[in-house]
């Protein structure tokens, strides 16, 4: 261990033995070139339960510190013989560009000094440039911290110039950090996979780092945050191309239950700032209401096809998965709209889901399955339809076109069901409109 503060150029390093007995022991020193080191104390053995410590300690001056990698301490007893190795202390540098204004400031920081004494040069395109004399300070652990702020030349910054700043302490190898203007970051947050919900019962969310300098995107640190917190497992990365990256984060469903803000923050090196996206999530305050409804032929315009829309409302916002399936088959996605606010202050999604009029005749069943952010089930909230279930409930005078497979649909699904099916129209109509105008564009 190093024992401290140099006085008078010279250092102190201790070596400490413990459990041994009898109490007799001898140290020797050397330096990292096998020489033997004669200037130590070795202070008697001290007694502590059934065995003995020993203690000693080495005096090395300034100039030897500065020759010697390391410095071995070695412990002979009549029990056996033990060596170690003790490092230099080693300090950690890291060198970040700040805008203050106009101004573009860089900033050398230099951690876990073991002695007041550090110098610091900048060096611009490798050439020395004059800078301020670096601030020390005591860190709580006892050894020393400093930093030296730079301030650059805004056309320089941003013609790439490079920048570095030397840190040399206690006579070891100088420790250099470079840092230059680099291009920015986008970093896009995508929400879980529907599918991925259902099928695996768990949220997966990808964040993509993307961007034109390809050592940009590698020199980035990628950290992810949820409620609030840091987040560290359950993260795999993979490389997109070479000018980006994917993190992905999975939460299993019982506790993704309890998650309303997740945020991921892409920090470029030498940088203070990240670039942060994140994502916040309503659970709501109760489950919602399922119902799924026949479109009639005449409001699609389409024909062949039978369109099925499920209903899904909330008394308040919350977060919804919607998907289908055919009899037994596996889940396939509908076209599903953001959440609207209706005029009786609940939320509905609606979902719409097409199917061949051959289909719905074979009575093939065909269910609209939900999750929703209250659920901590695996098992989805499912409502079933066929053309044989249609017929039955279209005969009942209350039931109109609308098919619903609800025990306690409310009064205001009429109102609802009205808004739902002038958006789908509104769709289905927008969706001709682009197929024709595509079809007159390749006949010219």
């Amino acid at each position: 261990m190093n024992c401290g503060t140099p006085t008078n150029d010279i250092y102190s390093i201790g070596c400490v033995a413990t459990g041994f007995s009898p109490s007799s022991i001898t140290f020797k020193w050397t330096d990292s070139s096998e020489s033997p080191l004669t200037d130590f104390v070795q202070y008697p053995s001290v007694q502590s339960g059934g065995a003995y410590i020993g203690v000693s300690q080495l005096r090395v001056s300034k100039n030897e510190w500065g020759k010697s990698e390391y410095f071995r301490c070695s412990v002979e007893h009549p029990g056996g013989k033990k060596t170690t190795v003790i490092n230099k202390q080693p300090v950690s540098v890291s060198l970040l560009s700040a805008p203050i204004g106009n101004t573009q400031y860089l900033m050398c920081m230099i951690e876990d000094l073991a002695v007041v004494e550090v110098t610091v040069t900048w060096k611009k395109n490798d050439k020395e440039v004059e800078g301020p004399t670096p601030t020390v300070g005591l860190q709580p652990s006892g050894l020393y911290s400093a930093s030296s702020l730079l301030k650059v030349n805004n056309t320089d910054w941003n013609n790439k110039v490079k920048y570095s700043c030397v840190v040399q302490h206690q006579g070891q190898n100088p420790t250099i950090k470079t840092i230059s203007k680099t291009e920015p970051l986008t970093v896009t947050l995508n929400p879980p996979s529907v599918k991925k919900v259902f099928l695996d019962n768990q949220a997966v969310l990808d964040c993509v780092i993307a961007g034109t300098d390809q050592n940009t995107v590698a020199g980035t640190t990628i950290t992810w945050q949820v409620n609030g917190k840091d987040e560290t497992e359950k993260i795999v990365e993979s490389k997109d191309n070479l000018n980006s990256r994917v993190s992905t984060l999975t939460i299993d469903q019982t506790r993704w239950t309890n998650v309303n803000k997740v945020q991921c923050s892409a920090k470029k090196s030498g940088e203070v700032t990240p670039v942060i996206q994140d994502i916040s999530f309503t659970k709501g305050s109760r489950a919602p209401s399922v119902s799924v409804h026949l479109l009639p032929e005449e409001d699609t315009k389409k024909e062949g096809d039978v369109t099925l829309v499920c209903l899904v409302v909330s008394p308040s916002l919350c977060d919804v998965y919607i998907m289908w399936k055919e009899d037994r088959s596996e889940y396939q996605d509908g076209v599903t709209s953001p959440p609207q606010k209706t005029p009786e202050g609940n939320y509905s999604v609606t979902s719409v889901f097409t199917i061949k009029k051959n289909k719905w005749e074979g009575n093939s069943v065909f269910t609209c399955a939900v999750k929703h952010g209250l659920d901590n089930n695996t098992a989805p909230q499912e409502r079933s339809v066929s053309k044989s279930m249609a017929n039955i409930l279209l005969t009942e005078p209350e039931a109109g076109f609308a098919l619903s497979c609800t025990d306690n649909v409310e009064d205001e699904f009429g109102s609802l069901w009205s808004t739902t099916s002038s958006f789908i129209i509104l769709f289905l109509l927008s969706l001709t409109y682009s197929t024709v105008l595509s079809l007159v564009k390749m006949k010219q």
